[in-house]
């Protein structure tokens, strides 16, 4: 069975639709993806890692088998290249180098989209998204491990910075509160 694609407003109250539980929020990359399950009901972060793309596959299929008869208490989350406007031109780059960006944009891109023909083809909801907007401390205005400990609890020790961006775009989409005070943010 394949369900159509989610909209954001279809799952804040605006559909009349709940809230799903579980969110599993997806950073999609050619070598590993960030990969993260967050409860919204516990406000906590249940799973994190970096996968493969095999390995995305088969957690995927694993929390499709373990949901079966309650398939929408889990929303998969993907980050979408599609809708990015964020453009890592350089007027010094060479035509390489810029054949190289676009490659490496385009792979990552097609990942994105295989994960979400796969999604639906298991039939599990899926939605793709935005990147969120860049306004942390990290380089490059990404978020940095102590920023996301600061209001996501289960955040495991050590993280990469694309299990970081999956647990942020899940938190996000999931309507989980963001808060962190100026005191505890500042360098």
């Amino acid at each position: 069975m394949n369900l159509p694609h989610i909209h954001k407003s279809n799952i804040q109250g605006n559909a009349g639709i709940a809230h799903p539980r579980y969110y599993v929020g997806i950073d999609p990359d050619v070598d590993k993806s960030g990969l993260v399950v967050i409860d919204r009901q516990g406000r906590c972060i249940l799973h994190a890692e970096a996968l493969d793309f095999p390995g995305v596959l088969v957690y995927l299929n694993l929390l499709k088998q373990e949901h079966a008869q309650e398939p929408m208490t889990v929303l998969v989350v993907i980050e979408d290249s599609d809708f990015s406007v964020n453009w890592h031109y350089n007027r010094h780059d060479s035509k390489g180098v810029c054949a190289a960006k676009g490659r490496s944009v385009g792979m990552c891109h097609a990942t994105a989209r295989h994960l979400r023909e796969c999604c639906e083809n298991m039939g599990l909801p899926v939605m793709m998204q935005q990147p969120l907007r860049k306004l942390w401390r990290g380089k490059d205005g990404k978020i940095t491990h102590e920023e996301a400990a600061l209001f996501m609890p289960g955040l495991p020790a050590r993280t990469n910075q694309e299990v970081r961006d999956a647990a942020l775009l899940a938190w996000e989409v999931a309507g989980l509160p963001i808060r962190i005070s100026a005191k505890n943010n500042q360098k």
